[in-house]
């Protein structure tokens, strides 16, 4: 999958920010931390992102911008298991 345009991905960050307003109103109540926060988030990205390309990690990591070998440190921190389509 190739990137957007540069108007589509500002609109795209627009949303999420968007979005991330009422997430963030709703962790605030609920107390929990920024660490807390990101952790969650982080490994639910880093998911997607494997899933997404059938396990791939090289190609996850193309998409998320990172190197794979830090690709594999954050799905092993977060106890997840590379899935291969076979």
């Amino acid at each position: 999958m190739s990137p957007g345009s540069v108007e589509e991905r500002r609109a795209a960050l627009r949303e999420l920010g968007d979005a991330f307003g009422t997430v963030a109103d709703s962790l605030l109540d609920r107390g929990l931390q920024l660490e807390e926060a990101l952790n969650v988030f982080e490994a639910r990205y880093v998911r997607s992102a494997v899933e997404r390309h059938g396990g791939n990690v090289s190609q996850a990591a193309a998409a998320l911008g990172i190197h794979r070998n830090t690709l594999r440190s954050k799905l092993q921190k977060n106890g997840q298991r590379r899935r291969r389509n076979a």
